[in-house]
């Protein structure tokens, strides 16, 4: 996000875009949500544009949500407000389950009115590329636009009210990138054997930072692979690592 605008800004377009849509050479990647909001708004099949969503969708249909989990700016922020919510001298006020129905809802929503009205109101609800858009419009300009409030609302929200709302309940990038999902895409995996055994200490649904709990299972489509309960189990387990990573 800070490299592409500072390259193009001394005349080095090798690399250009946001998250929105981004140009390595003569290869274009694009966001499928934004993509599909293209598709809906000119109702026409571009070829380029069908081109640029393959490389998101094979990497979502092979590896999960891990734009989401790895890449994703609003997770590292969110990540960030997590651990500072760890540390305040209060809760947040509101702990509802982790659902995946309300997202696919608002997807909905949003994907028909962009049909309906015209209106590409994806872009104004894609939270990674506002803020890459926003990051290189004040390293070109010095100045940021009104987008930057949904980000600052979204912040404070799961700060005092609902952990990990935006991510958990609402983001239509990640419902969009949850479709595209196979028998055999990388999932958390729990399993026990002779050399894997499960101490039921809880550690990894505590790691998670979405609510969910891998030995339970039915993790999916929330889950965007981060790897935190992973992490977590190898600590406490060992070498009799009962959680894994697994196509």
């Amino acid at each position: 996000m800070i490299i592409i605008p500072l390259l193009n800004r001394k005349g080095i377009s090798f690399l250009s875009g946001s998250f929105y849509s981004l140009a390595i050479g003569p290869v274009w990647i694009t966001d499928p949500l934004i993509g599909l909001q293209t598709l809906l708004t000119t109702v026409k099949a571009d070829s380029a544009l069908l081109l640029s969503l393959l490389i998101p969708v094979a990497l979502a249909l092979v590896f999960g949500r891990v734009f989401c989990g790895w890449v994703c700016p609003q997770n590292t922020l969110s990540e960030i407000m997590d651990r500072i919510a760890e540390r305040m001298p209060f809760k947040r006020l509101l702990t509802p389950r982790a659902r995946a129905l309300p997202r696919y809802i608002i997807l909905i929503i949003v994907l028909a009115a962009t049909l309906v009205l015209g209106f590409p109101l994806a872009s104004l609800l894609s939270a990674p590329g506002i803020i890459s858009v926003q990051t290189a419009r004040l390293i070109y300009e010095g100045t940021v636009g009104l987008e930057l409030g949904l980000i600052a609302v979204i912040l404070l929200a799961e700060l005092f009210l609902v952990r990990r709302v935006w991510c958990n309940y609402l983001c239509p990038v990640g419902s969009m990138l949850s479709l595209f999902r196979l028998k055999r895409t990388l999932k958390v995996f729990f399993a026990e054997d002779g050399e894997r055994s499960c101490m039921r200490c809880g550690e990894c649904g505590s790691a998670c930072q979405l609510g969910l709990n891998p030995m339970i299972g039915a993790i999916y489509p929330l889950c965007h692979n981060c790897g935190d309960c992973i992490e977590a189990c190898d600590k406490m387990a060992g070498d009799r690592k009962p959680l894994s990573f697994k196509f």
